[in-house]
């Protein structure tokens, strides 16, 4: 049995309820969950703006503690400290052996239908089953997840910093760093810079781009992005590619990290790149096009790269990334901008919808 925020009906509040939770399975591990990021994800299906089947307990960035473990799991224990990530590849299919692990078949079943990858779900009340966000739900305060999920990570990483790696930052960062392919001395433009795109600032930094440019209607998410390492803010408008071409010699930037995911700001973040640049799409939503291929791509020669969690491979990055979180360069502590109770879960969501800050995280 664990506490879990139980999402039944679109438009209805979380309600907190005791559901009951299945012995962990071969590969699998019990996670006593103590902090959980709140997502644009989370907020999507909260809404109704994405589909996804009911009830469910929402949520898929979090950390925690192993506090159990099933057969064949031999490198985890109890007691490990782990970050959980929606992404637990197979590293056996065709994707995993090209070192494409983020587009493994095995996670799409965990994204597409949230349960576990043979399709069925540990959670469940009234004897019903009960669906777990991208096979995680870590808006309880335990879970079951596949061994692959929960990644190892040092016991003196704090949790509620360490579970933004389970989604913000390795998306982020991942689409400057991997997708992205941002090189020292290139310019990079983001588009939006909430918990994600915040991250790609910070990819880029690290990576050695000289001109770094956050775009966001928020001036505390902007001064944040400063903080992070741009180098310069501005307020998005329909005049901000002009803007960014001026502060990029009239040529646009060679990257660009579009996080907002709206029809406006995907064809201004086609439109900001400079020929023969890479613009890196996170956030588009179902719907979403690029306006006039032939002139903005084509005659152009840009590249339009979509961006899957950041093109990670969790089992590596996410050691990477604490790695440089623990020397400094890599800034998480900043990142949380608010901190909730497990029973004010609702408000944190509220703080997200809102697009307050860079993150909010909830103390399970």
């Amino acid at each position: 049995m664990t506490r879990a925020a139980l999402f039944e009906k679109s438009g209805a509040p979380l309600r907190i309820a005791d559901v009951e939770l299945a012995e962990p399975g071969p590969g699998e591990v019990v996670v006593d969950v103590r902090a959980t990021g709140v997502c644009h994800s989370d907020v999507g299906v909260f809404s109704g703006k994405l589909p996804a089947p009911l009830p469910l307990i929402l949520g898929h960035e979090g950390a925690g503690v192993v506090v159990g473990t099933g057969p064949g799991v031999t490198d985890l224990a109890v007691g490990d400290h782990v970050v959980l990530a929606w992404l637990a590849s197979c590293d056996t299919c065709f994707y995993c052996q090209r070192a494409e692990q983020h587009l493994c078949g095995q996670p799409r079943t965990m994204l597409g239908a949230h349960t576990m990858p043979d399709g069925s779900t540990r959670m469940s009340l009234d004897g019903e089953p009960v669906r777990q966000f991208c096979g995680l739900g870590t808006f309880s305060q335990r879970t079951v997840v596949p061994s692959g999920a929960a990644i190892k990570i040092p016991s003196e990483v704090p949790m509620s910093s360490a579970a933004l790696l389970g989604c913000g930052v390795l998306t982020g960062f991942g689409a400057a760093v991997k997708t992205g392919n941002v090189r020292v001395g290139d310019s990079v433009a983001v588009i939006g810079c909430g918990g994600v795109g915040l991250n790609a600032v910070q990819g880029a930094r690290i990576a050695g781009a000289t001109t770094i440019i956050a775009i966001d209607l928020h001036p505390e998410r902007l001064a944040l992005a400063t903080e992070l390492g741009a180098t310069h803010t501005l307020t998005a408008s329909a005049d901000v590619v002009k803007q960014v071409q001026k502060l990029t010699g009239r040529r646009g930037a060679d990257v660009v990290v579009e996080v907002a995911g709206r029809q406006e700001t995907v064809n201004q973040a086609v439109a900001m790149t400079r020929r023969g640049g890479t613009a890196v799409l996170v956030g588009a939503a179902p719907g979403v096009g690029i306006d006039e291929v032939f002139n903005n791509v084509v005659m152009s020669g840009k590249t339009v790269k979509g961006c899957l969690y950041g093109s990670a491979h969790v089992k590596s990055d996410v050691p990477r990334l604490v790695d440089l979180y623990q020397r400094g360069a890599l800034l998480l502590d900043q990142l949380v901008t608010a901190t909730f109770g497990f029973d004010d879960i609702g408000e944190a969501v509220d703080y997200c919808a809102a697009e307050n800050g860079a993150r909010a995280v909830v103390v399970t």
